[in-house]
Parts: structure tokens; sequence; C-alpha cells
């Protein structure tokens, strides 16, 4: 796959076939906020881990770039994480969705995390142009539910546990290198939404610079 690298003095591209694909749940820094995350889970009848955070290792070949995805059932619904990307030894920071099914959440998490597409930003920016300011950079995420755009959600990365604590945990799971993390989401605004469109933005203020990306959902009928 190929990624896109934006820095300040301008872009590359370098390719990277991913072996390892972790989705980091209930990574919250603070406990509050995470209980809050658990408590809309288990609202939905979601059994929560006793500890936390969680990585979940899932195929790779799960992320995607595609302008829509295929669901089975109504009731999924997209999350922004920034992301972490590690090759040749370096790290790269981008924006994605860890879009799940509810229902089957009710039955395992891990599973859930699995049989959704995880939409993956085709820019990235290098890690050291941002690791002074990491924590501010601020989780945004909007959907379309029944034709009408509402906000979703709207955090920081700083609510999140640091950086180098997700590394150490991820690290005791599987090798980094050519490794891709979904780091963990930030509460939402108002409970689940299921809708057909997602979008997610990073937006970093100091730099003045954002990534994004946005995608619709296509539910395919049950039978």
């Amino acid at each position: 796959m190929d990624f896109k690298i934006v820095t300040k003095n301008g872009k590359s591209v370098i390719s990277a076939d991913i072996k390892n694909l972790m989705v980091v749940g209930f990574s919250g820094k603070d406990v509050e906020k995470t209980m809050e995350h658990i408590h809309e889970l288990e609202k939905e009848g979601v059994k929560c881990p006793s500890e936390v955070p969680v990585p979940y290792q899932c195929d790779p070949q799960i992320v995607t770039r595609k302008e829509i995805i295929d669901v089975i059932g109504p009731k999924t619904s997209g999350e922004a994480e920034y992301l972490i990307l590690c090759h040749e030894g370096k790290f790269y920071i981008g924006i994605g969705s860890d879009h799940t099914d509810r229902e089957m959440e009710a039955v395992s998490i891990h599973k859930s995390k699995q049989v959704c597409l995880k939409p993956c930003s085709v820019e990235f920016w290098d890690y050291e142009e941002v690791k002074d300011h990491l924590p501010q950079l601020r989780l945004i995420s909007t959907q379309v539910v029944d034709g009408k755009e509402i906000d979703y959600q709207n955090g920081v990365a700083g609510d999140l546990l640091p950086f180098d604590v997700i590394i150490e945990k991820v690290q005791k799971e599987v090798p980094l290198e050519d490794c891709l993390i979904y780091t963990g989401t930030v509460p939402l605004l108002n409970g689940f939404r299921f809708g057909e469109q997602f979008s997610a933005r990073l937006v970093d203020d100091q730099l003045g610079r954002e990534l994004s990306l946005t995608y619709k959902i296509h539910v395919i009928d049950e039978h």
C-alpha cells in the first residue's frame, strides 16, 4: 500500500506491505472518559473487558481506501482515530476510521473489529514534525444521517493514552515493523448514530494543516 508523506518541505511516497494491523480499544487517557465510552457500549449490550486498553489484532486486508464500504445490517458506525504507521524504523501519523458492526460487538468485540473494512487516509505526516504537540491534534468526525450532516465526535489526541504507551502495548503483541495501528477514539457527542456517510479529520492547528477521509456506507440486505 502506498502512503503519501506530507512534510513541511513537500511530499513523498512510501510503499509499505502492512504485516500487522492492530486496533487498540479502550485507550482513553482519562479513565472517566474511557468509562463513558464503555457505558455507551454496555447500553448496546456489549460485554466490555475488565482491563484496558486492549490491542485487537486484525487481518491487514481489511484496511481500505474505498469511497464506499459494504456492510451487513444497519447498525454499523465509524470512529475517528489517528493512525500510527511503523515503517523502516520511522513513525508516521494518519487518520482512519475504526468502522465497527455494533450488533456483532455485543457478541464479540474482537470479531466486530474484523468484519468491517477499516478506512485509512492516503496522506500521513512524519511523526517527528508533530510529536511535540501531538496531544493537541484534534479528532473530529461527522455523519450524514437521513440526509442530514450531524456532528459526531470532537476531541483531541491527548484524550487518548500517550503515544509511547500505545507503542509499548502493541510491541508486546506483534513486531512493530510494517505495523499499522488504530490508536483508539474519542467519546461520541450524542451516542451511537448509524449514518450513510462518515467523515473524519485530524487537525494540526500549530502547523495549519489537516488530514481527512470520507466514505459512504452501503448496507447489504440480509437474507
